[in-house]
């Protein structure tokens, strides 16, 4: 059963071609949630404190994909937020293929599944459009939401 939409396999090996010998370490910031739960606002807080670089949508034409590797391999930190990584088989792709960069830390955090208050937070919320999609859209993500081993599990804060 496909959820949200069909999952395609994506592709970096022209993004990732050889491992980098460079010892520039950076880190990756994965923010996992349902619509609503604060990831966008998460990814604010984190590029405010560290400087690092927010790749939002990641997925949705494959584009910005390049630009993610460049910056890690270039030792610049970055935060994904990317609500299609709720589900193990896009996210189990990309973390396959960036563990090819030497050096590069990886973290994961998780809004709790909490579907009740991630819809309150988007029928209430004035910064984004589309509530009917993003309610649709948590109700397909919410049953095969799964968090990855070793992620810090967060609340979801009613706005």
């Amino acid at each position: 059963m496909v959820l949200y939409g069909r999952c395609e396999r994506f592709s970096l090996s022209k993004a990732i071609c050889q491992p980098t010998l460079r010892n520039i370490m950076a880190k990756v910031t994965f923010i996992l949630g349902l619509c609503g739960s604060g990831k966008t606002y998460l990814a604010e807080q984190l590029k405010n404190e560290t400087g690092a670089e927010i790749f939002e949508n990641l997925l949705s034409d494959g584009s910005r994909l390049p630009a993610l590797v460049e910056c890690l391999r270039d030792g610049k930190d970055c935060v994904v937020d990317e609500v299609r990584f709720c589900l193990p088989a896009y996210r189990n792709e990309i973390v396959q293929h960036l563990s090819r960069i030497i050096g590069l830390k990886m973290r994961c955090i998780c809004y709790e599944n909490d579907l009740e208050s991630a819809n309150w937070n988007v029928i209430h919320r004035k910064n984004k459009g589309d509530p009917e999609g993003h309610l649709e859209m948590n109700l397909r993500l919410h049953s095969e939401y799964e968090y990855p081993r070793d992620a810090e599990i967060i609340p979801i804060q009613r706005i």
